[in-house]
């Protein structure tokens, strides 16, 4: 169930579980046209199909969220492009990955700031599924998993756009790289159990 214009959407505490009021059926899904892609995949391995959205990905791996996103859902992933990430200052990614052991496959952190990379990781994660239809011609605000609300606006003939209006989430320890609203990138990804949308600017609180 989506609530417009400065209404929040309220999600499942700290846990990677949608609340069950937002799930919807796969017969709400929008039909594939020029601004949605269909995948068969997950929201996780649809990024990974993709191909431009790897530092994303390791930052989620690292944060362990990972097999959470392989998981039932639904998710609405704001996915930033490998371009968003890079725009991130390199001191404060430092910050949170620390140095990677190398030697050590399962890519555990050392030094880093697990919990401030889970909080950048859980501001992108929207428990429901959301599509670019759903959000259009209007003013949405959403709670994501870092418990922050984003708004997500749309006027008619103009870019989907959005911006964190709380900061009641844990910080990660930053402001965001350019200051002006994030803009959601076409085609939308429909995966098997969510939505990816891709962004062109990371969230950062």
């Amino acid at each position: 169930m989506m609530i417009r214009s400065r209404r929040v959407l309220f999600g499942a505490g700290a846990a990677l579980l949608a609340a069950p009021a937002l799930a919807q059926n796969a017969s709400n899904m929008p039909v594939v046209g020029s601004q949605t892609r269909a995948s068969p995949l997950n929201v996780i391995d649809t990024l990974a199909a993709a191909g431009n959205f790897n530092r994303f990905i390791t930052l989620a791996r690292l944060a362990g969220r990972v097999e959470d996103l392989r998981g039932a859902g639904p998710f609405t992933l704001l996915a930033p492009t490998d371009e968003a990430i890079g725009r991130i200052p390199a001191g404060l990614r430092q910050n949170w990955m620390g140095t990677e052991n190398t030697d050590n496959q399962e890519g555990n952190i050392q030094q880093g700031d697990r919990l401030r990379l889970m909080a950048f990781v859980d501001l992108h994660i929207v428990p429901g599924r959301y599509t670019l239809a759903q959000l259009a011609n209007t003013s949405t605000q959403l709670r994501t998993m870092n418990g922050n609300v984003i708004e997500v606006a749309s006027q008619p003939g103009q870019e989907y756009r959005t911006r964190i209006v709380s900061d009641t989430g844990f910080g990660v320890g930053g402001v965001n790289a350019e200051l002006r609203p994030t803009r959601f990138l076409v085609p939308e990804m429909i995966a098997s159990n969510g939505v990816v949308l891709p962004i062109d600017v990371a969230l950062i609180q």
